[in-house]
C-alpha cells in the first residue's frame, strides 16, 4: 500500500514557531477569566520549626485585598493515594496546610488574594509570621553517620546493588588503582525561561479548571482530584504551551494547590504565578552529591572492579534520591561491580528530576575517574574506553536493543582530530598565551517508551486534527506529532493540526525521561492508521464506494486521495469520499504501550563527546571553544529538531561544568543566590563557536514503528565530565568539584 514520500527523516521548522514569535502563543499566565483575582504567596522565613501566629492584620487592610488564606480557613485536602505518593517517587507528598511545621525556608504557609497582582504582592509583604525554631541540619557531611540507604527509584532502579565481589579485588588483586577518589557536584535550579503559573477556576463546587505551566496535565489532575475530593472526570487541566522546564514542572507542588485553594475561598478565579526567586524553593531542585568512585584495572587498561558510592540530600518530608550511579553499573565491562547510594534528610526543599537524573552528575564523576586511570595507565582515555567495552547489559544480562558507540567513538576522534592530541598536560597555548586543553567522555541515556493514546479526526473540508494529552515544552512535539500525521496519511503536513496540553484528550505520559516522541508517536501513528483504513473501507466497499471492486492492497494514500494502483484513473479525494458516503466527520482512535521487547532487550541511546577548552592562566577563566558530538540515538525524525535538542543539551552540560551553583546559607537554609543576576546559566556568548553535532541515523529495528530512540537528555550527560578532562590537560589540574570556576585554578 503506497503513500506520499515520507515527511520523516526530514528536517522541518516548527509549525508553532510563528505562535512564538509573533506573541500568540498562550502560555499559562496569558489566560485570563473575568472577575480574575490575583494571589501571592505567604511563606516562612525559617528553614525549621512551629508557627505561632500568622498577623495578617496591617495586610487585611491594605488596598485591593479579597482575602487571606491561610491553614485557619483552607478548605480540608485529602491525603493523595499510594500510586502517587510511593516514598522517593519525585514530588512533594505533604500537602499545604496540614499543621503548622516547618520544614524548609520558602515553605508555603498561605496566599494572599487582591484585584491587582501588585496589590497583592504589597499586601503578602505586610503579613507577620511568629515562629518557634527547630534545630537546624544544613550540614550533609556533617550529617552522614545519619544517612539512610533507600533501596529503589522510581520503583524500577536499584540503588544498592552489586555484581561479583569488589571487596576481594582491592584486598587480593595488586592492580593499578584509583581509589576513594571523591567527585561532588552543587545544589542545581531549574530556570526555565517561564516560571511556575496557575489559573483556578472552579464551576459551582465540583467542576475545576486548572492553567498550569505543567508538563503532566494527567498526573496533575490526579493529584487535584485526590487532594479536593473530585470526580476524576469534574477536574480539567490545560497546558497548550510551556515555556521550558528542566524536569521541575512534572509533579506535584504545593504552589498550584494553594492556587485551587484561593479560587474556592474566594469564589473567584485566581492566578498564582511564581517568581524567580520563588522557583528556587517552591518546584524542587537537584540535590547536591557527593561521590567516591573506586576503580581497579589491570596493566592492560581491563577494568577489574568499580565501586560507585553517593551521598546526597533530600528534604525532612521526603526520600527523594538522585540516582548517580544509575546506569554505572552498565556502562563498561566488569565483573565486579558495586553501586550504593545514602541519603540525609535535611532542612532544605524537596529535590526532584533535573534533566538527566543521577546520570548529569553520576556520569561527571564516572567519566572524570575513568580519565583519571587513563593517564595513570599511560593510555589514551578514548583506548581505555574501547578497551572496557560493553557488549551487553552485563547487570541484566541482556543483549542491546541495538549500540553503535565504537563508531561513535571513531567518528567523533576523526571530526576532532583526537588523533593530534599531546597526552601531556599544560604543553599546549594558543597565540594568545591561552592554555589549550582537549578532553572526551562517553555519554548514555535510557530509551524508554511508555503507554500512550490519540485521536484523529478528518473533516470534509480535508482538514486533519490530531489530540494527545502530551505537553509543548519547547522541544518541537507540535512538529513532530505533526510529521507522524502526515507521513502516516499522506497528507501536507499544513492539513495537520496538532492539539495537546488538555485533559480532554487522550492520555499521554509525563513529558521527561527523553521519551515523549518514542511514546506519544507510536499512540498518533496506530490512530491515523485506524483511520487510514477506514478510509479504505469506505472507497472499496459497499455499492457506494467510489473505488468498489478494487482490493485493498491496491490501494495507494496519497497527496490527501486514496486512488487505486491498477487504475489510475479511480480516485477521490478525502473529502470528496465522505461527501459521497454522507459523512461530515471521521474518527478514531490509537493506543500503544511497550512491547514484549522490552522484558528481554536493553534499550539505550550512547554517544561521544569531544571538547576543547582554552583556560586563562592568570585568571582561571575557562572557555569552551570547541565540542564534538556523535551519537547513536536510532532514527533521526527531524534533523533540525534533532540538532537543536542536542545542541541546547550540551550547552546544559557547558553550564554545569562551569557555572551553576545555588549556594546555601547553612546558618539559615536559605538559598542565597535566588536569581538570575548570581545563579550562572549560559548565554549566547558561552556557546563555543565551534560546534559540530552528528547522528549515526542508525534505526533501532527493536524500538516502536519508527526506529527512533529519544535524545536531548544524552547531550547533557558526559558533557561535564569532558570539560574538566579538558581543563586537566590544559592545566594539569583535576577538579573534581563542580562547577570549575576561576577560584579553582588559579
Amino acid at each position: 500500500m503506497a503513500q506520499s514520500p515520507s515527511v520523516l527523516g526530514t528536517p522541518h521548522q516548527r509549525v508553532d514557531g510563528k505562535f512564538k514569535v509573533t506573541g500568540t502563543a498562550t502560555y499559562t499566565s496569558d489566560f485570563k477569566i473575568d472577575r480574575m483575582a490575583y494571589a501571592c504567596l505567604i511563606q516562612s522565613t525559617i528553614a525549621s520549626g512551629t508557627v505561632i501566629e500568622i498577623d495578617q492584620s496591617e495586610a487585611e487592610r491594605a488596598p485591593g485585598v479579597v482575602a487571606i488564606l491561610t491553614r485557619q480557613n483552607a478548605p480540608k485536602l485529602q491525603a493523595l493515594p499510594e500510586e502517587l505518593t510511593a516514598n522517593g517517587a519525585p514530588g512533594e507528598t505533604r500537602l499545604p496546610f496540614q499543621d503548622d511545621q516547618v520544614y524548609f525556608q520558602g515553605q508555603h504557609l498561605g496566599a494572599v488574594i487582591a484585584e491587582t497582582f501588585e496589590q497583592a504582592r504589597e499586601a503578602a509583604s505586610l503579613v507577620r509570621v511568629r515562629y518557634q525554631p527547630g534545630e537546624l541540619r544544613t550540614d550533609l557531611l556533617g550529617l552522614a553517620d545519619e544517612a539512610i540507604e533507600p533501596r529503589m527509584w522510581g520503583e524500577r532502579v536499584k540503588l544498592q546493588d552489586k555484581r561479583g565481589d569488589v571487596d576481594w579485588v582491592w584486598a587480593n588483586m595488586p592492580q593499578v588503582r584509583l581509589v576513594d577518589e571523591t567527585y561532588s557536584t552543587p545544589i542545581e535550579n531549574h530556570n526555565p525561561m517561564e516560571p511556575g503559573a496557575a489559573l483556578a477556576v472552579w464551576e459551582g463546587t465540583d467542576h475545576l479548571t486548572l492553567h498550569l505551566s505543567t508538563r503532566g496535565v494527567d498526573l496533575t489532575q490526579k493529584v487535584l482530584a485526590s487532594a479536593f475530593g473530585l470526580p476524576i472526570e469534574n477536574v480539567r487541566v490545560v497546558c497548550p504551551f510551556l515555556g521550558g522546564h528542566f524536569g521541575s514542572k512534572g509533579f506535584n507542588w504545593s504552589y498550584f494547590l494553594v492556587a485551587v485553594a484561593a479560587a474556592r475561598l474566594t469564589d473567584r478565579p485566581v492566578r498564582l504565578v511564581l517568581s524567580r526567586p520563588q522557583m528556587f524553593d517552591s518546584m524542587g531542585q537537584r540535590a547536591r552529591t557527593v561521590q567516591t568512585i573506586g576503580l581497579a584495572a589491570d596493566e592492560n587498561g581491563k577494568l577489574a572492579a568499580l565501586k560507585h558510592a553517593t551521598l546526597t540530600h533530600s528534604s525532612m518530608i521526603y526520600q527523594y534520591t538522585e540516582p548517580c550511579g544509575s546506569l554505572t553499573r552498565l556502562a563498561y565491562s566488569c565483573p565486579n561491580i558495586q553501586i550504593n547510594h545514602r541519603l540525609v534528610q535535611l532542612d532544605f526543599t524537596t529535590p526532584c528530576p533535573m534533566r538527566a537524573p543521577g546520570e548529569a552528575p553520576g556520569f561527571f564523576a564516572l567519566e572524570s575517574a575513568m580519565d583519571e586511570l587513563a593517564v595513570k595507565l599511560n593510555i589514551d582515555p578514548m583506548e581505555f574506553r574501547v578497551r572496557n567495552y560493553a557488549d551487553k547489559d552485563e547487570f541484566d544480562q541482556r543483549p542491546w536493543s541495538s549500540k553503535h558507540l565504537k563508531e561513535c567513538y571513531d567518528r567523533g576522534a576523526s571530526k576532532f582530530g583526537w588523533s593530534s592530541r599531546n597526552p601531556k598536560p599544560a604543553s599546549t597555548r594558543d597565540p594568545d598565551g591561552r592554555l589549550v586543553g582537549w578532553g572526551m567522555a562517553t555519554a548514555i541515556y535510557g530509551a524508554s517508551q511508555q503507554p500512550a493514546s490519540a485521536k484523529v479526526s478528518l473533516s470534509n473540508d480535508g482538514s486533519i486534527v490530531v489530540q494527545s494529552a502530551t505537553h509543548e515544552s519547547g522541544t518541537g512535539t507540535y512538529t513532530m506529532m505533526t510529521q507522524f500525521v502526515a507521513d502516516t496519511l499522506g497528507v501536507p503536513m499544513e492539513r495537520v493540526r496538532f492539539e495537546l496540553g488538555d485533559t480532554q484528550f487522550p492520555p499521554a505520559p509525563v513529558n521527561g525521561g527523553s521519551w515523549l516522541t518514542a511514546s506519544v508517536g507510536p499512540a498518533v501513528v496506530a490512530a491515523c492508521t485506524a483511520l487510514r483504513d477506514k478510509l479504505i473501507s469506505l472507497a472499496v466497499e459497499g455499492p457506494s464506494a467510489p473505488l468498489s471492486g478494487q482490493s485493498r492492497t491496491d490501494i495507494v494514500i496519497a497527496d490527501g486521495r486514496v486512488s487505486s494502483a491498477k487504475d489510475t484513473s479511480r480516485s477521490v479525494s478525502f473529502s470528496d469520499l465522505l461527501a459521497n458516503t454522507g459523512n461530515q466527520t471521521l474518527e478514531a482512535d490509537g493506543s500503544t504501550k511497550p512491547g514484549d521487547a522490552y522484558q528481554k532487550l536493553a534499550f539505550f541511546s550512547f554517544g561521544a563527546i569531544f571538547v576543547e577548552v582554552r583556560v586563562d592562566p592568570d585568571l582561571g577563566e575557562v572557555r569552551v571553544t570547541r565540542v564534538v558530538g556523535v551519537y547513536d540515538v536510532g532514527k533521526i525524525l527531524n534533523p533540525l529538531l534533532a540538532r537543536s535538542q542536542m545542541l541546547s543539551g550540551i550547552t546544559f552540560g557547558i553550564g554545569m561544568a562551569l557555572m551553576e551553583a545555588t549556594v546555601p546559607d547553612m546558618a539559615t537554609g536559605r538559598m542565597v543566590n535566588a536569581n538570575l543576576a548570581e545563579y550562572h546559566v549560559p548565554v549566547f556568548a558561552d556557546v563555543p563557536p565551534e560546534f559540530v553535532i552528528e547522528f549515526l541515523d542508525i534505526p533501532d529495528t527493536n524500538m516502536a514503528d519508527n526506529g527512533a530512540r529519544g535524545l536531548g537528555e544524552i547531550g547533557i550527560v558526559g558533557t561535564p565530565a569532558a570539560i574538566a578532562n579538558a581543563v586537566y590537560h590544559a592545566t594539569g589540574k583535576r577538579i573534581r568539584d563542580l562547577p570549575i570556576t576561576p577560584d579553582k585554578l588559579v
